[in-house]
């Protein structure tokens, strides 16, 4: 039996084939690659006119694969990887001047507006205000006075931030080892309702304690005299003591 066959359109509103450069048409490809999330059995079909609609087909297993995914599209709870295409793709539309719909060729509900261009500017938003960040170090090099250094957060996204010669001659030899660091961040807020770390300039930094959650408990629970073995879970409390 002949796979399932289900051809998707990608409508600029103002390119047409004529206009759209080769390189924003890489951008875009791109971008909705990552918006599909698999790419075996994914095409690029064609760019027909009627602006500018970039025409993708998907076969077989990966038809179910996509409709899971195309239906968290603009959701806050959208995944990050999707949020970050979908952000790209509304960055790329507000640079062409334009807004984009996807939908399938069959007909139907579009399954997604991008508004580009149309994005209301109080959706967008920049704050500068200190904090901390957590992370292990994972890069740390520059030649500038300003030093470029790299933390790995709990969820592995990198957060690239900066610091005076002084304190990053301090936390190169700390390379894997995990840290918080305070200082000022620039953080931005996109159309998909999400804050993104921009800059952050470390100001002070102190090690933390790698030890176990559960190692933890476990030493103040030996120590005599205290109330921690009497609870049913200490681990739990300890958890939410903090969280807060």
């Amino acid at each position: 039996m002949k796979p399932n066959t289900v051809h998707y359109d990608f409508c600029i509103d103002r390119l047409t084939p004529d206009t759209l450069r080769l390189a924003r048409f890489v951008d875009y490809v791109d971008a909705l690659r990552g918006i599909f999330g698999v790419t075996e059995d994914v095409y690029f079909h064609q760019v027909r006119k009627g602006s500018a609609v970039l025409e993708f087909a998907a076969k077989g297993e990966a038809v179910p694969r996509i409709e899971k995914r195309l239906h968290l599209l603009g959701i806050p709870d959208m995944p990050a990887d999707m949020a970050a295409h979908w952000t790209n793709i509304n960055r790329y539309l507000r640079r062409d001047g334009s807004s984009a719909k996807l939908t399938r060729k069959s007909g139907g509900k579009p399954l997604a507006y991008f508004a580009g261009i149309r994005t209301p500017l109080a959706q967008e938003a920049i704050v500068l205000e200190n904090g901390t960040l957590d992370g292990v170090v994972v890069g740390v090099r520059g030649l500038d006075d300003s030093v470029p250094v790299w933390l790995k957060a709990d969820d592995d996204s990198v957060l690239k931030c900066n610091a005076r010669r002084e304190i990053a001659r301090q936390l190169a030899p700390l390379f894997d080892t995990y840290v918080r660091v305070a200082g000022k961040g620039k953080w931005r807020r996109g159309d998909d309702a999400r804050w993104t770390l921009e800059e952050f300039d470390i100001q002070s930094f102190e090690r933390l304690d790698e030890t176990p959650l559960e190692k933890q408990v476990q030493n103040i629970q030996a120590i005599e005299g205290n109330e921690w073995n009497e609870l049913e879970d200490a681990q739990a409390i300890w958890r939410e003591l903090r969280a807060d």
